[in-house]
């Protein structure tokens, strides 16, 4: 068995030689960008560009043209306006939730349950479950297990101390981009959707939901759940 040097030496020897094409050695250096030089590059990053190229100086020259610091016109208000009126329009087509059930959010606070005691509950109601690592930072799945059924990912929980609601993040059509934070409610609606747990049993282990403006959204799914005879229509 040849020695580790040994092993180098017929590794170096067997590398192809690198071929110049008759570059000279600083034609070399040159292309293989700022390693062998000891000036920074973000130093001599300007020194690259002619400055006194006329197409250059004639692209700067239009684009300072587009850009200003003054204040914008009472017509060029007006059409903003009107563009982001028909886009909030445009989009209001898209929304499942809307800005205004959100709004308030130190009501949807509620009660704040940390994701350990979450989840010994949820064992304390009768379901076989546990967390599993999430590809998300804060976030952990919450795995579950139905009767004799393999297990199945239930939803993803909040890591840590949770709202009792989410709290949702909007764009400035209103558009829902993502949960901002979620809170404990939405994965147990889940679960009682997807018949993991009834209703009447997460009542009885977390509590009968309040009936206020926060709460609509949460309660009223679960009376659609109810008046579609356990199975919201598609």
């Amino acid at each position: 068995m040849p020695t580790n040097a040994e092993y180098m030496e017929r590794w170096d020897a067997s590398a192809p030689t690198p071929v110049a094409d008759g570059l000279t050695p600083e034609e070399i250096a040159k292309s293989q960008g700022t390693r062998n030089s000891e000036a920074n590059p973000w130093d001599t990053y300007d020194k690259e560009f002619d400055f006194n190229d006329p197409a250059l100086l004639e692209a700067i020259a239009e684009y300072e043209t587009w850009v200003s610091d003054a204040e914008a016109s009472s017509q060029t208000k007006e059409e903003y306006a009107r563009v982001k009126q028909a886009s909030d329009e445009a989009a209001a087509e898209y929304q499942w939730v809307k800005p205004s059930e959100y709004a308030n959010e130190p009501d949807r606070v509620g009660r704040v349950m940390h994701s350990a005691v979450f989840i010994n509950k949820l064992r304390q109601a009768g379901v076989k479950c546990w967390y599993r690592k999430h590809s998300m930072p804060q976030h952990i799945t919450l795995v579950v297990q139905v009767g004799n059924q393999p297990p199945q990912v239930g939803c993803w929980v909040q890591e840590g101390f949770m709202t009792e609601l989410s709290m949702m993040r909007f764009d400035d059509h209103g558009i829902p981009l993502d949960e901002k934070r979620r809170g404990w409610r939405t994965p147990l609606l889940q679960l009682i959707l997807n018949g993991v747990i009834t209703q009447e049993k997460s009542e009885q282990v977390f509590g009968v939901p309040p009936v206020t403006k926060a709460f609509h959204r949460y309660n009223a799914t679960l009376q659609r759940f109810r008046n579609a005879g356990g199975k919201l229509a598609e």
